[in-house]
């Protein structure tokens, strides 16, 4: 064996020739890097010259990729092996399209419940790219009804179902998504000094739920509550939103515990789906 080919078995490459190309082109170098992440899947792990040869990238090229993709956390190399693996952070994401599936699947029939129950309109949302999103709504059967689109993004200050999803943050997401969040005045009970909005969330997660006051429509009120994976992780939020007229102060507690009884069980409905199920 040559020590050119025993450097590739180790899982270095091959010094480069002098017609190789030295470097991809942008788009070119992410779809190179995405083949290697889907070969590391179907192999479970494999070396360098196994990669190179499976996907058709050069051994230097592929080598780079997966230097880069390593210092992201997205694979690891086993050094003792030679082999290199799927890391920690690709994990992470593929896991997070498990939970948002798993979501789509368990919490319709509890949020169809939460709306007979309670008389509202049900709604599910997710932060998405520091954007609140609504996925499901289960609509009341009440002529004057909430009504949002699945789909939709809304600010997460003016919703309940936003505000509790943000009181349950880890302190750096919590700031990762308030920075460059400008608290826009929608109506004139909105909040619009994150002083004050830190103040809310604060008490929101004592309570174990957070109230729209009329912040995001006037006449409207909205109670949300926070959904949990198997980590502690806030994942989601359920809330119910409906005219003030039928949130009254007096119904509020027993509103909210509706809404808390749903987010605990879309939470034990996570936890007990296979992923991938």
């Amino acid at each position: 064996m040559s020590q050119q080919d025993a450097a590739i078995r180790r899982g270095r490459p091959r010094q480069k020739t002098n017609g190789e190309v030295s470097a991809a082109s942008p788009v070119s170098a992410l779809d190179r890097g995405i083949r290697l992440l889907i070969a590391l899947a179907d192999t479970r792990g494999a070396a360098l010259a196994e990669l190179a040869r499976s996907t058709e990238i050069p051994v230097a090229t592929a080598h780079r990729l997966l230097t880069t993709l390593q210092h992201r956390g997205m694979v690891v190399h086993d050094a003792s092996q030679g082999k290199w693996r799927i890391g920690p952070q690709a994990y992470r994401i593929g896991s997070t399209f498990e939970e948002e599936a798993n979501l789509l699947e368990v919490a319709p029939p509890v949020m169809r419940i939460l709306s007979k129950e309670t008389g509202e309109t049900a709604n599910l949302a997710i932060e998405e790219g520091g954007q609140l999103l609504y996925l499901i709504q289960v609509e009341s059967e009440n002529p004057i009804r909430a009504s949002i689109k699945n789909g939709t993004d809304a600010y997460f200050h003016t919703s309940g179902v936003g505000k509790a999803i943000m009181a349950h943050l880890d302190t750096a997401s919590l700031k990762r998504l308030l920075d460059p969040l400008t608290l826009v005045s929608q109506t004139p009970n909105s909040i619009t000094e994150k002083q004050r909005l830190m103040a809310e969330l604060d008490m929101s997660r004592q309570r174990g739920w957070a109230l729209d006051d009329e912040e995001r429509s006037a006449g409207m009120r909205c109670i949300g509550a926070p959904v949990f994976d198997s980590l502690e992780n806030v994942v989601a939020g359920v809330s119910i939103s409906g005219p003030i007229t039928r949130f009254p102060d007096d119904k509020l507690e027993s509103l909210a515990a509706s809404v808390v009884a749903a987010a605990n069980s879309i939470t034990n409905r996570l936890r007990n789906t296979p992923a991938g199920s």
